[in-house]
């Protein structure tokens, strides 16, 4: 079929929005591993794309026992990304399911990654207690990780990937921070663009907290010390060269330097979310409730808790025995 070259300009365009950018850098990084492969292999161009069932199998064993299995399937997801950004068919099928499973089976001990250690209360006490609140910088970081930690929050949807610049309609602003809702100072929070929901967006709420954990007061703090303008990202700092975007490479730098100092290990961003999550359940809030805090996935959810030998003690130790009833004789 032959369109027009503006049709297929769109076309091209919603494809290349498909996919988020950090998405796209390990799906290039994989096609660029599996193009490597088919050199060595000597495969001719013309059977590369699409790529017989045999050929992708012969990629997929060729990391056997040294990667783990998840992460081979994700590598068979971008050629399968790949194959459909060219509109060639995908031959993947039964055998190289059972491939995959024979390379999960084989996978070395060392290619599992230990789970994400949470970030704590006590550990969100740390920063209160360590970084310099007058400071514009520390200020705004305080802000991030207690908002981030009690919304349950990725920090991709909070901050910016750059100090000078920022996505637009992909990062809170100043004006998606609602004003209070109750007499306590509880806010809610717009994200314009959130994993799930894409563009769509997602509400969230900050509940204040009894003590310097608490996200409402930090976000008041921060705001009244940065002012940042309301079509600004939220979480923006003063600066001598003007207002900087909080960046999640300075924000985490600068968390894991008082943390590390403390004793702690480094952690990732991601370790926000779950901590938050962690703590919520510790606290007794009902799981329902926590997950739909967090706009959780059922599987994600489970997938992501922390700390089960403490959360098990609360909802199942010394229940109270039931009665068992004797059903009646016929």
């Amino acid at each position: 079929m032959s369109l027009s070259n503006a049709t297929e300009a769109r076309i091209l365009l919603a494809l290349n929005s498909a996919w988020a950018n950090s998405t796209l850098r390990k799906y290039h990084s994989v096609v660029n591993s599996f193009l490597h492969f088919c050199d060595i292999e000597s495969v001719p161009a013309a059977d590369r794309c699409p790529a017989s069932e045999h050929l992708l199998c012969a990629f997929a064993s060729s990391r056997m026992g040294t990667l783990a299995g998840a992460t081979v399937q994700s590598h068979m997801s971008a050629l399968k990304a790949w194959h459909a950004y060219h509109n060639a068919p995908w031959h993947g099928a039964t055998r190289l399911k059972l491939v995959l499973s024979g390379v999960s089976n084989r996978a070395p001990s060392n290619s599992l990654k230990p789970l994400r250690p949470p970030v704590t209360r006590s550990m969100l006490l740390i920063l209160a207690a360590k970084l310099n609140l007058a400071d514009p910088f520390d200020c705004c970081c305080m802000a991030a990780a207690a908002s981030a930690f009690w919304g349950q929050l990725r920090l991709g949807e909070i901050l910016s990937p750059w100090e000078s610049s920022f996505p637009t309609a992909h990062i809170a602003y100043r004006e998606h921070l609602s004003n209070p809702f109750n007499q306590n100072g509880s806010r809610k929070l717009f994200l314009p663009y959130t994993k799930v929901k894409k563009n769509r967006g997602e509400e969230i709420v900050l509940c204040r907290q009894r003590d310097a954990s608490d996200p409402i007061h930090a976000l008041e703090t921060h705001i009244l010390l940065n002012s940042s303008p309301a079509h600004l990202p939220l979480f923006s700092f003063a600066h001598a060269a003007g207002l900087r975007c909080l960046t999640k490479r300075r924000f985490l730098t600068r968390c894991n330097e008082l943390w590390q100092d403390a004793g702690f290990k480094p952690i990732s961003g991601h370790s926000f979310r779950i901590g938050g999550t962690t703590e919520l359940l510790l606290s007794g809030v009902p799981p329902d409730v926590v997950k739909a805090l967090g706009h959780w996935s059922s599987d994600a959810f489970l997938r992501y808790w922390r700390s089960l030998e403490l959360l098990a003690p609360l909802h199942v130790e010394n229940l109270e025995h039931c009665m068992l009833v004797t059903p009646p004789s016929e």
